[in-house]
C-alpha cells in the first residue's frame, strides 16, 4: 500500500513517526507532505524523513484560515496526484481530507481536542481516531460524527513517549545548571481559533513572577516570532531561547517544570512525570480533564492562581501502558481503509 502522511503542525511529526516506521517495516510505501510552520519541517529533517513542502502560515483571521485551508488543499492535490496514494493520514490537518477527496483517496484523521470544528472531518474523512477520554456523549455534544469515530486507549503521546531517555547533551548545549530551577515556558497559540485572551493575562503574571527570580532558568519556546519580544530585556532570571530544534520529549526531560498555554508539550510533560502546568483558557478538553483527575496536570484558571504556584522538580516516570495497543489499532485502521 501507499500511505500519505500530512504533517500540518510540529507535534504531528512525533505522532506519525512510529506509524511511518512500522508501516515501512511491514513493506508499505510512505510519503510525507508538510506545512512549513512551527518547526514542522525542521522536525522532519531531524528524524530523517523525506517530504514535500506544501503551504505555510495562514494568518490570524477566520477568513485567512479558510482561504489558506482550501488553497493548500489544491496545492496538496497538485503535489500528490501522480503518487496515487491508497490512503491518507493526518492529525487534524483540514487541507488533507479535502485534497484526498479530490483525488478519491480515503482519508483518516486523528486528534485529541474535541472542540475543534469537526465539519471538514465529518464530511471528508472515512475514520476519525479519538482517545477514549473523549466519550461518545461528548462527541455528540461537540458535533463529531460518532459513526466515523474509532476510539483508542490512553493518550496519543503514548505512541512515542515509551522508551524515551534523557539526552544530557541538551542541558549542556542550553547551559542548564543543576543548582537552578529549570522551567520550560510555552506561550499560548494566539493565532488558533480557540484562543482565549485570558491566557495572555496569565502569561503576563507568570513572567512577572519568573523573571524576577535569580534561581530560575526559563527555556522560552515561542510559537511566533513576535513572542520573543515578551522576554527581551534585563532580568534576574536567565532566559534561554533555543537556537535549534530539539526533540520535545528529551527537552522536557531536561526540565524541572513545564508551563504552557495548552497543547502537546504540557501533556507530554504530564505523561513523562515532569510537573506540568497549563494556562489554556479555551473550552476545556476531556484529555486535559483526565490528566488533571490523575493528578498529572495542574491548570491555572486566572492570574491570581500564579501566586500560589510552587516551582518544583519531579522524577520522570514514563507511563508504559497502552502504546502497543494504540499503535496496532491505528495501523489496522489505516490498512483496512
Amino acid at each position: 500500500m501507499k500511505i500519505w502522511f500530512d504533517a500540518d503542525n510540529a507535534p504531528h511529526v512525533l505522532v506519525m513517526k512510529p506509524l511511518a516506521e512500522e508501516l515501512t517495516l511491514q513493506g508499505h510505501q510512505v510519503k510525507f507532505t508538510a506545512r512549513d510552520r512551527a518547526n514542522t519541517c525542521q522536525l522532519l529533517d531531524l528524524y530523517g524523513f523525506d517530504y514535500v513542502k506544501v503551504g505555510g502560515p495562514y494568518g490570524k483571521s477566520t477568513l485567512s484560515k479558510a482561504v489558506g485551508t482550501f488553497r493548500r488543499a489544491f496545492q496538496l492535490r497538485k503535489a500528490m496526484k501522480h503518487w496515487k496514494a491508497d490512503v491518507s493520514f493526518g492529525h487534524g490537518s483540514r487541507s488533507l481530507p479535502i485534497a484526498s477527496k479530490m483525488l478519491n483517496v480515503p482519508s483518516i484523521t486523528m486528534y485529541d481536542y474535541e472542540w475543534v470544528n469537526p465539519s471538514i472531518f465529518n464530511r471528508f474523512c472515512s475514520k476519525i481516531l479519538l482517545p477514549e477520554a473523549i466519550t461518545r456523549e461528548r462527541c455528540i455534544e461537540a458535533g463529531i460524527d460518532v459513526d466515523k469515530v474509532v476510539f483508542f486507549p490512553g493518550y496519543k503521546e503514548n505512541l512515542y513517549l515509551n522508551g524515551i531517555e534523557p539526552d544530557p547533551s541538551i542541558a549542556q548545549e542550553l547551559g542548564l545548571k543543576p543548582d537552578k530551577t529549570k522551567v520550560l515556558l510555552r506561550p499560548p497559540a494566539t493565532t488558533a481559533h480557540y484562543h482565549n485572551p485570558e491566557s495572555e493575562g496569565i502569561l503576563k503574571a507568570l513572567l512577572e513572577k519568573l523573571l524576577c527570580d535569580p534561581d530560575i532558568q526559563i527555556v522560552w519556546i515561542p510559537r511566533t516570532a513576535d513572542q520573543i519580544e515578551l522576554v527581551k530585556g534585563d532580568h534576574k532570571a536567565q532566559v534561554i531561547i533555543p537556537t535549534r530544534v530539539y526533540p520535545g520529549p528529551q527537552l522536557i526531560l531536561a526540565m524541572d517544570m513545564v508551563i504552557g498555554g495548552g497543547g502537546t508539550m504540557t501533556r507530554e510533560a504530564a505523561i513523562l512525570g515532569v510537573p506540568s502546568v497549563s494556562f489554556f483558557r479555551g473550552t476545556g478538553g476531556s484529555v486535559d480533564a483526565k490528566l488533571e483527575a490523575e493528578d498529572l496536570l495542574t491548570s491555572l484558571a486566572c492570574s491570581r492562581d500564579v501566586e500560589a504556584l510552587v516551582f518544583r522538580s519531579g522524577m520522570p516516570a514514563i507511563r508504559k501502558d497502552d502504546s502497543s495497543n494504540i499503535l496496532d489499532l491505528v495501523i489496522k485502521t489505516i490498512i483496512r481503509r
